[in-house]
């Protein structure tokens, strides 16, 4: 019972929080700030630096996860057909375990042909509230959500399909 009652006097006076709280992304609607971070050249670069788009494609990544290297071709392909349409996207590696290096030859060594930037310390990450690796944001030009979810159901745990029979990211586009 001592222990309870310590527990719950500490939680009360702010001496710990629980370590297991989510973030949670914003809701679709939601404005997201701009944030400045390194592309693989090491030059800072900003989505309000992009000017003239119509949207933006926010892609976190990881250089390990085995499902976001299945889609970095999807990735390319979608970057090619919208990108003369005003659409810019760019990649986010939030991941603890990839040095700026690999992310580098990376996005390098597969022809990437948008920026990739290195989110050292998971803030711009945590303020989109990414939890996973492929996870898609698409911004409008005033950087308001207009969709959050996966590229397609091409993918998955535990399954593989020929080709999507859904794709969620270019039927947002298209909308």
């Amino acid at each position: 019972m001592l222990q309870v009652l310590t527990i719950l006097m500490a939680t009360a006076f702010g001496l710990f929080a629980p370590t297991d709280a989510k973030v949670s992304p914003p809701e679709v609607g939601a404005v997201v700030p701009d944030f400045t971070l390194k592309d693989i050249h090491r030059r800072p670069r900003s989505i309000d630096g992009f000017k003239g788009k119509k949207a933006f494609v926010v892609i976190f990544v990881d250089t390990e996860c085995p499902l976001a290297n299945l889609y970095v071709p999807t990735q390319i392909e979608l970057h090619r057909k919208y990108a003369d349409k005003g659409v810019q996207f760019v990649a986010i590696n939030s991941s603890n375990q990839d040095s700026f290096v690999s992310v580098s030859a990376h996005a390098q060594e597969r022809g990437v042909p948008f920026p990739v930037f290195k989110d050292f310390d998971q803030k711009v990450a945590d303020s989109f509230g990414a939890q996973r690796t492929p996870e898609v944001f698409l911004l409008g030009a005033d950087r308001v959500i207009r969709y959050h979810g996966r590229i397609d159901d091409q993918y998955g745990v535990g399954f593989r399909r020929d080709k999507p029979t859904r794709s969620d990211l270019e039927r947002a586009l298209d909308e």
